[in-house]
């Protein structure tokens, strides 16, 4: 006869009843029991703890290293720890160790101060008197004092204007307020701009020599008209205006 399953379960509490009631028989095993039961809870913390192999849990995989199979290009890919610079990095740090310079852009005006070189700076004109001087000024014509980052040099109508040392001429323009200006880049970082002209020679990315003519003194500066004819110039060093009468002898 098959026995149910649920007829064995209800037969489990009456088997631990009778234990019980035989424990209660043998008062003296109670102690013992319970010092057994003790002592098994604290090996089984204790293996459990110290990872006794099946009581703390199955073991984390390990991770495998990934291997290069033999025979492939090891150099082929960079490692992580070094990563390789783009191309524009490279290029720059390999100008960096050869020294070498980009060349300039010959339709774009340097601003940088290429040495401490002063060039051999010569008056734009001869004989010509000071209508204004460099500084901070009084304006006659319009009436109030203001910054004069050059000189005003009167001189009589039709007398040339000269280039004050070699250089590349990198603008002509005719300027709203300073009139029709040219522009020329010297060697040490210097420029030198002559305004207020009748007319220009030269034109832009022209090699001129001191002393060489590259326009007429005029009166086209609209905020000098009281100076007369006359040629306002400046020198530059970078972003620096300097006074002609420091650099010209």
């Amino acid at each position: 006869m098959q026995e149910n399953p649920q007829s064995g379960q209800s037969r489990i509490p009456g088997r631990l009843a009778n234990w019980m009631a035989k424990l209660r028989g043998w008062p003296a095993l109670r102690p013992l029991l319970g010092f057994i039961v003790l002592v098994a809870v604290f090996v089984g913390s204790y293996l459990y703890f110290q990872g006794w192999p099946g009581l703390s849990g199955p073991e984390p995989s390990a991770v495998e290293e990934p291997t290069t199979p033999a025979g492939a290009d090891q150099g082929s890919a960079p490692s992580a720890a070094t990563p390789q610079p783009v191309p524009s990095q490279a290029g720059a740090a390999a100008g960096a160790e050869t020294g070498t310079r980009s060349e300039p852009r010959d339709d774009v005006p340097t601003r940088e101060v290429a040495g401490e070189t002063t060039p051999a700076l010569a008056w734009p004109v001869t004989n010509g008197r000071t209508a204004m001087g460099f500084g901070w000024q009084y304006s006659e014509t319009m009436g109030d004092w203001r910054w004069h980052p050059g000189v005003d040099l009167a001189v009589p109508e039709g007398t040339d204007v000269l280039a004050a040392a070699d250089g590349r001429v990198v603008g002509v323009e005719r300027d709203a307020e300073r009139g029709l200006t040219v522009t020329i880049e010297h060697d040490g970082g210097y420029r030198t701009v002559y305004a207020s002209l009748a007319e220009a020679s030269v034109e832009a990315g022209q090699q001129v020599r001191r002393g060489q003519a590259i326009g007429k003194a005029g009166s086209s500066a609209r905020v000098e008209s009281a100076a007369g004819v006359h040629v306002h110039f400046e020198i530059w060093r970078g972003d620096e205006a300097v006074d002609p009468n420091t650099v010209i002898g």
